[in-house]
């Protein structure tokens, strides 16, 4: 996902299948990123369509898609005038221009309050009124994306929008409804679930119909990448439900650690267990988890990266627990969850059961 200024990011991917023909003439032998920088010259273009005899919208429609998308998105969002060369390119370039989509906060307000949206089928949907929070630019997101039945990725961030903020300050973060809401799309391939800035959790929404987690692992069966990080999780998140015997997933990471980069004295703990009356500390919660990984595996058709990720303390190391393999490696700061970090030995002290409150009490000492 694309590096961005703004606090909450949500980002979504689809694929786009099409046919076209055209008339424009290009050299084979001319790369594709060549061409399509060329074609930005109208002049240089018509001096092209003349003077050579095999034209690149004539190759058949699956090979010209994936020139396109091998170039990228941001190719095309660089410069709208690298739409609108001719009207068989414009229907190639559109889509891969939108192959790819990062709303921040800021732009995800002012598409939803734009006097109207185009959605897949092609018919407009009715003007919507002017938003004032980010929970209901959300959920006018998700009225979007669940009528977007080829949306297959879906990244979801959400961390503090100011470290002297609180995480739960009041208008800033999605009520769960909204992120079921978001969660609601059939066909998702890949799920990226960043939702350690916020709490869901708040004493008004406790209860069932606001736990994420059964949610969640209803996804299980059309999923192939599932990385989750919230700050309540339990191991209902890996429990498939009507669903096939056997799973297309072959990669999950459970993100157990809420440490950041920015913000270490507040944010570094654990992962809570659902539901107000938690049972058991944070290394039983890890050890369920783990456990229900582990039965998830053996759904798996191919599975080929499982992996549960905390942090111990003092180093406040992130480590990251094969579970196909048992072996343990500790990640860099700058390194993805699903990355390969630096093998390590399970001899050390065992995680923190610290809570928030302890923890601050902690670094006072």
């Amino acid at each position: 996902m694309a590096e961005l200024d703004e606090p909450n990011v949500v980002s979504v991917h689809r694929p786009f299948r099409l046919s076209a023909s055209g008339r424009n003439k290009f050299h084979p032998s001319i790369h594709h990123s060549q061409v399509l920088s060329s074609c930005c010259n109208f002049s240089l273009l018509a001096l092209l369509g003349a003077s050579f005899a095999i034209p690149l919208l004539r190759l058949p429609p699956e090979i010209v898609v994936q020139i396109f998308n091998e170039i990228g998105s941001f190719f095309f969002q660089q410069d709208l005038g690298r739409l609108s060369v001719c009207k068989q390119w414009f229907e190639f370039a559109l889509p891969a221009c939108f192959r790819h989509i990062t709303l921040s906060r800021k732009t995800l307000s002012s598409l939803v309050t734009s006097g109207h949206i185009y959605e897949p089928s092609g018919y407009w949907l009715r003007a919507l009124n002017d938003v004032a929070t980010l929970n209901n630019d959300l959920t006018k997101l998700a009225t979007i994306v669940q009528q977007s039945p080829r949306l297959c990725n879906l990244r979801i961030r959400i961390c503090s929008c100011n470290s002297h903020e609180p995480p739960n300050f009041p208008g800033c973060y999605p009520q769960p409804a909204t992120i079921q809401a978001l969660l609601s799309v059939e066909n998702l391939r890949l799920l990226v679930l960043d939702l350690s800035g916020c709490y869901l959790n708040s004493p008004s929404q406790q209860g069932d119909d606001h736990h994420l987690c059964p949610h969640i692992n209803a996804l299980l069966r059309t999923l192939r990448t599932l990385h989750v990080r919230m700050r309540s999780i339990c191991p209902d998140v890996l429990k498939p439900r009507d669903s096939p015997n056997t799973l297309h997933l072959s990669e999950m990471v459970i993100n157990l650690s809420l440490i950041t980069n920015t913000d270490l004295a507040t944010s570094a703990v654990h992962s809570k267990r659902c539901g107000s009356e938690g049972v058991g500390g944070f290394l039983q919660l890890k050890a369920e988890i783990e456990e229900q990984a582990k039965a998830l595996a053996t759904r798996m058709a191919s599975p080929r990266k499982i992996r549960i990720l905390s942090h111990a303390l003092p180093q406040f190391e992130i480590r990251s627990l094969d579970v196909l393999t048992g072996k343990i490696t500790v990640l860099d700061d700058d390194m993805a969850w699903d990355e390969d970090g630096k093998s390590i030995r399970d001899d050390s002290e065992p995680e923190s059961e610290l809570g928030e409150d302890e923890f601050e009490t902690y670094l006072d000492d």
